[in-house]
């Protein structure tokens, strides 16, 4: 009896599980994302990181000669081992303010980046805009991996995250767009999932389910159920181009011109050690024709 009483135990969870993975596939399928509600980080919370990041962005401009020497100290990074474990070259601090159509200004933050830059250009721990931003960075990152974890276990693609460290690699993203950003077409991320975390502006971001043939019509404004709020948020969950082996299709999206300045925080969860295969995904279309 015991034994048929556990038997029947581990065919409801496999079930279950089968329900939960069926679903999320048909969701990413179907309309593309799947929105989540935050019950951790509101307003306040973001709002601290882009105040952070405009004091970041202002003593880099006003200092060219340490943000050259961010600029080195990413170079030697992603010649490190460290890199791999990101497979990607996605680092630091990026200023296109003056370029044409993009028009934004970005910083990737990663744990690891952060250690290597305090452990080998130690002068960064002495300059409090940046070890104010990387500690609001750090906070939310931390808090978007039990998240991965869950849809990664759901998704059964939790083996491809195992690695020495013990966790998923992440890649935070805090990123202000600038009132001439407009850019041309959308993108696919190049990523296993990627989380919307926080906009100011919700109604720039349009995306997509993937579709063999693509038009601007296709693209459209997540519905939220989940407002921003002082105690809440509402983030959005979408795949990128590193699980078709496990037949889930990226969802490309694009951020609109707005005439405005518009923040937004996205986290992207990486392959560890990934050779990335070539793909032909199909071609996205031009909002600018």
């Amino acid at each position: 009896m015991v034994i048929q009483k556990n038997l029947f135990i581990v065919i409801l969870f496999l079930f279950t599980q089968s329900i939960c993975t069926t679903h999320l596939k048909e969701q990413f399928s179907q309309v593309g994302y799947q929105e989540i509600c935050d019950s951790d980080h509101g307003i306040a919370t973001y709002d601290s990181l882009y105040a952070c990041f405009d004091e970041l962005i202002t003593f880099l401009q006003a200092n060219p000669v340490w943000a050259q020497k961010l600029y080195i100290a990413k170079e030697r990074f992603i010649r490190s081992e460290n890199r791999n474990y990101y497979s990607t070259d996605f680092f630091g601090f990026y200023d296109e303010s003056e370029r044409a159509g993009r028009n934004q200004i970005s910083f990737y933050y990663s744990v690891h980046f952060q250690d290597f830059l305090f452990s080998y250009y130690q002068e960064f721990k002495q300059i409090s805009q940046v070890t104010n931003f990387f500690a609001r960075c750090f906070a939310i990152q931390q808090s978007s991996r039990n998240l991965f974890n869950e849809v990664a276990a759901q998704l059964n693609v939790e083996n491809i995250f195992f690695s020495k460290y013990g966790h998923i690699p992440i890649l935070l993203k805090a990123v202000k767009y600038l009132p001439s950003y407009n850019p041309e077409r959308p993108h696919y991320d190049g990523t296993a999932l990627s989380l919307f975390l926080d906009s100011t502006d919700n109604q720039s971001l349009l995306l997509s389910p993937y579709r063999l043939v693509f038009t601007v019509d296709d693209f459209f404004s997540p519905s939220r159920k989940f407002c921003r709020s002082y105690n809440q948020n509402s983030i959005v969950l979408i795949p990128g181009t590193l699980l078709t082996e496990f037949s889930i299709y990226p969802t490309p999206h694009i951020v609109q011109q707005s005439g405005k300045i518009r923040y937004a925080t996205i986290a992207f969860a990486m392959r560890p050690h990934y050779t990335f295969q070539k793909n032909n995904f199909s071609l996205l279309p031009n909002f600018k024709s």
